[in-house]
This record gives C-alpha cells, sequence and structure tokens, in this order.
C-alpha cells in the first residue's frame, strides 16, 4: 500500500481521482505507483481510447490521454473527469516541446470548467534533464490563475524513485478531508553535501539564508566528518551513521562511491531524513555531473522538506 492509498483508506465514501494529460506524460506509472497492487480492478472502454479506470477498494483512478485540445463537449468527460472529486493535470517536466501545447490546455481547462480542484503534477523528476518547479511556475504562468476559479498547486514526483508522494498526499488530504494537520513530519534540512569519491568532488547546499556562527560551525564539521566517514567506510560499499552537534545533527549515507550528508536540527525525524538520503542516493550514479547544483535537487524534490 503507498502512502497514498493508506490516506485515502480512512474514507468511508468512494473517492474518485482524475488524471489527464498527453500520450506519455507518465499518468500509468504513476498510477501504478499509487495502486502498488495487483488486486485492483482493470476496465477499458470499447468506445473511448482515451479513458482508462483502474479501482481499488473504495479509489478509482481515471486516466484520459488529452491530445490538441479539452474535449468539453464529450458527456464521458463530463461524468468521469469532472465528475472527480479531484483533479490531476499531469506534465512531463523532462519534455520542453510539448510546453506550450500543456500550457494552452491548461488555461483551456480552467477557463471553462471554473471552480475546480486541480493539482499540476510535473511528472519524471529523476531524469537529468527535468526542469524545476520555478521554471515550470514561470512558464505556465499559474500566478495568473484566478485561486476562486480554480485551488491550483504544483508538485514535482517520479514514478522510479517515490519522489513528491509525501506532498501530493498531503494535498489529498487537506483538499479530501480538510485536514490542516500534516500526514508526514518533514525533516527541515539544514545543509547538505555530496562527496563523489571516483573524482573526490563535492558540492555543498546550505539551505538558510541568515545561519547563526552555531550553524556554521556545524557545517565546518559536518565538512570534516563527512572526509573521516568516507575513509572508514569505503571498503563496506554501503553505510550510515548519526552524530550530534550542539543543537543539530549530522546524517551520513553512503551508496556505492557516493556520500550524502545532511544537516538537520536535533528534533527533525532521523527516518524521514535518512529515507531522502536513501532516495536520492538511488540514482545518484547515472544523474551526478560536476556541475550539480545540490541545493536545486533537493528543493525541487523535496520542497517541504527544507529549512525557511
Amino acid at each position: 500500500m503507498s502512502s497514498i492509498t493508506g490516506i485515502l483508506a480512512k474514507s468511508e465514501k468512494k473517492i474518485s481521482i482524475a488524471m489527464i494529460g498527453l500520450v506519455n506524460s507518465g499518468k500509468t506509472t504513476f498510477v501504478k505507483k499509487i495502486l502498488q497492487s495487483q488486486d485492483h480492478i482493470h476496465v477499458t472502454l470499447a468506445d473511448s481510447a482515451q479513458l482508462d479506470i483502474r479501482t481499488l477498494n473504495n479509489l478509482s483512478l481515471i486516466t484520459w490521454d488529452l491530445s490538441a485540445t479539452i474535449p468539453h463537449n464529450k458527456s464521458l468527460w463530463k461524468r468521469s473527469i469532472l465528475g472527480s472529486d479531484v483533479l490531476f493535470f499531469v506534465i512531463d517536466s523532462s519534455d520542453k516541446s510539448k510546453l506550450d501545447l500543456n500550457k494552452r490546455l491548461l488555461f483551456d481547462l480552467v477557463r471553462k470548467n471554473a471552480p475546480i480542484k486541480l493539482l499540476i503534477l510535473a511528472s519524471k523528476s529523476d531524469l537529468p534533464n527535468s526542469i524545476s518547479v520555478n521554471e515550470l511556475l514561470n512558464y505556465l504562468e499559474l500566478v495568473s490563475i484566478d485561486k476562486s476559479d480554480c485551488n491550483c498547486d504544483l508538485f514535482k514526483f517520479s514514478s522510479q524513485t517515490g519522489e513528491g508522494l509525501y506532498a501530493i498526499g498531503e494535498w489529498l488530504n487537506k483538499t479530501l478531508f480538510k485536514q490542516k494537520e500534516r500526514i508526514i513530519n518533514y525533516a527541515e534540512i539544514q545543509a547538505a553535501l555530496i562527496l563523489n569519491e571516483e573524482t573526490d568532488h563535492t558540492q555543498e547546499a546550505l539551505f538558510v539564508d541568515n545561519p547563526n556562527i552555531i550553524l556554521l560551525t556545524a557545517f565546518r564539521e559536518l565538512r570534516r566528518r563527512a572526509r573521516i566517514f568516507s575513509r572508514t567506510t569505503r571498503i563496506h560499499g554501503t553505510g550510515e551513521e548519526i552524530i550530534e552537534i550542539a543543537h543539530y545533527k549530522i546524517i551520513f549515507m553512503r551508496e556505492s562511491s557516493f556520500i550524502l550528508v545532511f544537516l538537520v536540527s536535533v528534533n527533525d525525524p532521523i527516518p524521514r531524513t535518512i529515507e531522502i538520503a536513501r532516495n536520492i542516493l538511488q540514482f545518484m550514479p547515472s544523474s551526478y555531473k560536476s556541475d550539480l547544483n545540490l541545493r536545486k535537487l533537493i528543493t525541487d524534490l523535496y520542497p517541504l522538506d527544507i529549512a525557511h
């Protein structure tokens, strides 16, 4: 069971989530990531190649392949898509050539169907050519959408690594059940460092704009301890360590020749921080470049887990 199906399971009523987007935008892989079960029912309609429905217990996941226009006048569209509890608009964040079309479809959808509950999902965030949240916000001009017409948010996610599922789950929790408390205990990452042992290259990121002397001292210690951790765990290939310094904890994670280190507050959730580190390290060998922007990477993948 995924975190999203776990949230929705607490509802006694049936819930339908509609996902629309261009072909190959990532809808189907996302649906499979949510369900994580072979027990669901899969329904296809003979008279509609665009529509796909999968149900599990009280949850229905409906996907619709868009083309050049929004099918406003189709009765099936009105019943299945506009009649759903929430609507996801899925965009391939690695395909810049489709951004103009996605923008036009998005504004046409909002203009003719307001008010709607809409979440824009930028898929394939694990790919190296995936564009950032800020770039998407600016390009799609989401700030120009009237909030009274559309309760709209945007998250990046990856069906391969599971990134973004927690943020999406929290959005669903607030939107469907009006729950304001968090469903996940987020970390507040203060600083990070990644070391590529093959090249001895490091990247650092400090997420606090005006760090105090205690934080800066802890950050310097993070750098020193990262080298020690690298030497002592090199023979094993994997490893983790947690130490406490003043008001902070430092979490070290190794995967192959990469070391990732996080600095968090002393009361931050360690399991959550370790999970983030492991997820990032999973795709690091294929994504790492000497000009990697570590701050941008973590901010894009985990916007709710960085210190503000």
